[in-house]
């Protein structure tokens, strides 16, 4: 089976002004986005963008997207985050632990441009600018939630950073984070033992971790 089959009969579009999320694989907490009982997916299928909100053939484009071990994130190009699946952590960010099967939009964050996401096991990070800024705040800010991040809904975080540093990435191992500033300082936090503390690491240059990586430090 060739990938035409899979995802079905391509049609000449716009790449610039469409894009589409495809989902495959468990589905025990609804994590695939379907409203169906399937435990599992086998073959990939594309989630119609009624599920956001968009008409039926009409334009929607992604920016990022990210998956938990059970629940599931992504950007749209007008800047609204998106979650679903499992959230017994709060990672759904909606400030419930319900488990939800449909995208929803995440309501706290949409005061913000959201700009990238990443996720844990339990938890969800994002990278978002304010739509309106007078330029007292910073322009590219980090948000957390989910399990041991404080709290079930989006909160700013800024930890050993401070309030004016401006967030270039972040990434998301099962129980860690990493974030990257434009200054090129690197900022990570874990969680300890199997149900300890997240632990808040010393901000290092970046430069200084890849310069040990490589000498095997």
């Amino acid at each position: 089976m060739d990938i035409d089959e899979i995802l079905g009969v391509s049609r000449p579009v716009s790449l610039t002004n469409k894009s589409a999320i495809y989902v495959w694989g468990y589905n025990q907490s609804g994590q695939t986005g379907r409203r169906e009982e399937e435990r599992s997916l086998r073959i990939p299928k594309q989630l119609p963008p009624e599920l956001f909100g968009c008409p039926a053939g009409g334009n929607s484009r992604w920016l990022d997207i990210a998956c938990g071990r059970e629940h599931t994130a992504a950007v749209a190009s007008d800047g609204s985050l998106f979650t679903w699946g499992a959230n017994e952590f709060g990672q759904l960010g909606d400030g419930s632990e319900n488990a939800r099967k449909h995208p929803k939009k995440v309501k706290q964050l949409q005061s913000e441009f959201v700009i990238s996401v990443s996720c844990g096991a339990h938890c969800t990070v994002a990278i978002a600018e304010p739509r309106e800024n007078d330029g007292s705040m910073s322009g590219r800010r980090l948000w957390v939630w989910g399990q041991n991040q404080g709290s079930n809904y989006p909160r700013l975080f800024w930890g050993a950073f401070s309030p004016s540093t401006v967030i270039r990435q972040v990434s998301c191992g099962a129980v860690h984070v990493v974030a990257l500033s434009e200054e090129g300082l690197l900022q990570a936090w874990a969680i300890l033992g199997e149900w300890g503390a997240w632990d808040n690491l010393a901000i290092v240059p970046f430069s200084q971790v890849t310069r040990n990586f490589y000498l095997g430090v």
